[in-house]
């Protein structure tokens, strides 16, 4: 497939630069040629920016990427562990936390790309990490930066923060008829800071689309195209002020009744879906240091100006369980000393909906920052770029963001 389309544009455009019909007219062959010219240097000081002399691009491409998710939750210590009721042997505390964090493994692909002039088709396929979906697109002109980016992917486990502290109590007589005699007196107060990397008892579902589109101002002398897929070359320093454009949307989806301690630990939350768009400005420089080299760094700070989130909450049976598992373990006790703890199995929870909320949160600070290192010979290049993102949210007493990088490279010749 990918030898017949390669194969395919390298017809089509060879073809544009001598197909005419009877009448003299262009074909929609050369129309194609018109565009792959339009999108290169017309109209730039080519005093900083020049046209490779040959018109064929072919380069073999490497790309990792990772995203980064971390989430933080406040709740109430006494209402988790209320001391008498469903929870008569722990008395909370204070506030307790819980900060998961999900990383995904970093994700390893292997490509092709074959341009002409402006135009361009690449194939890439995986070869390592994170085994879920992406996809991603991306184009760059004269005056214009697009970039579309789609992961979906599934958390077996995260590496979990806990803190908060809590009093306990035993069992002194399992077959007393009073509740004075049936428990000890609490304890003091016990605390617990520790981080532990748990399985999630069923995967966490997320799904990230991340749209990002910049507008150059001094397209004469400044090419985003020269450091980002090797267009163009710049032959002398330059800057230009860039605007830009993000659009975000997430889905973190872990609604499983075997999650509901998880469930329970978010405040109840077990899906969250958000959407964010951004608007900001910056600055890029493509810095020549010598012949041949190109160092090239962005960063722009971006407002929020829509910033929607939408949650579904569930409530379980978890106390319950966690009541009667605790109180198994501590009239064992009483018989055994050395009794286990057991096992509890997620199996027994169950979860119901109580709802789906929106709202709109404030305004939020953003940013997005690029580098690219390229060195040119006459008709070789190398290249290595890469971006970070930040996403921020907010709900309630839950709160955290997600971080998502990518590094290409590649290796070319032109023809």
């Amino acid at each position: 497939m990918l030898r017949r389309n390669l194969f395919i544009i390298a017809l089509l455009l060879t073809s544009a630069g001598i197909a005419q019909d009877e009448g003299g007219k262009k074909t929609i062959l050369n129309q194609v040629k018109k565009i792959a010219d339009a999108t290169m240097v017309h109209g730039v000081d080519t005093n900083y920016i020049k046209t490779p002399d040959q018109p064929w691009q072919i380069s073999i491409k490497s790309r990792v990427a990772q995203t980064d998710l971390q989430m933080h939750s406040t709740i109430d210590g006494a209402e988790l562990f209320d001391g008498g009721g469903t929870m008569p042997l722990i008395l909370g505390v204070g506030d307790m936390a819980t900060d998961p964090r999900i990383m995904t493994r970093v994700s390893t692909s292997l490509g092709v790309k074959v341009g002409y002039k402006g135009l361009s088709a690449s194939y890439s396929f995986p070869i390592g990490g994170d085994k879920g979906q992406n996809l991603s697109l991306r184009t760059a002109g004269r005056w214009y930066s697009l970039n579309l980016r789609w992961h979906k992917f599934k958390a077996k486990n995260a590496r979990i923060h806990y803190a908060g502290a809590a009093r306990f109590r035993g069992v002194a007589d399992p077959y007393a008829t009073t509740a004075e005699e049936f428990f000890t007196d609490w304890g003091d107060p016990e605390t617990w800071d520790v981080t532990e990397k748990e399985p999630f008892p069923s995967p966490v579902n997320i799904q990230t689309l991340i749209f990002d589109g910049c507008y150059i101002f001094n397209s004469k002398k400044f090419s985003y195209a020269a450091a980002y897929n090797q267009k163009t070359y710049q032959v002398r320093s330059a800057g230009s002020p860039v605007a830009g454009l993000m659009a975000y949307y997430a889905d973190f989806k872990y609604n499983d009744p075997r999650n509901a301690e998880l469930i329970y630990e978010m405040d109840g939350i077990g899906r969250l879906r958000q959407c964010q768009v951004s608007v900001g400005g910056g600055y890029a420089y493509n810095f020549v240091p010598a012949k041949g080299w190109l160092i090239s760094g962005m960063c722009m700070p971006m407002v929020t100006l829509l910033n929607r989130t939408k949650i579904s909450t569930y409530t379980s049976n978890v106390k319950e369980i966690a009541h009667e598992h605790l109180t198994d373990y501590a009239i064992a006790l009483w018989d055994d000393e050395n009794a286990e703890y057991p096992e509890l199995s997620p199996d027994r929870y169950q979860i119901e909906s109580t709802g789906t909320q929106s709202r709109n949160n404030r305004l939020a600070l953003n940013f997005t920052a690029r580098m690219s290192v390229t060195y040119n010979w006459s008709r070789y290049f190398v290249n290595a770029n890469g971006q970070f993102n930040n996403f921020n949210y907010k709900h309630r007493a839950m709160h955290g963001h997600l971080n998502d990088w990518f590094i290409n490279a590649s290796v070319g010749v032109r023809l």
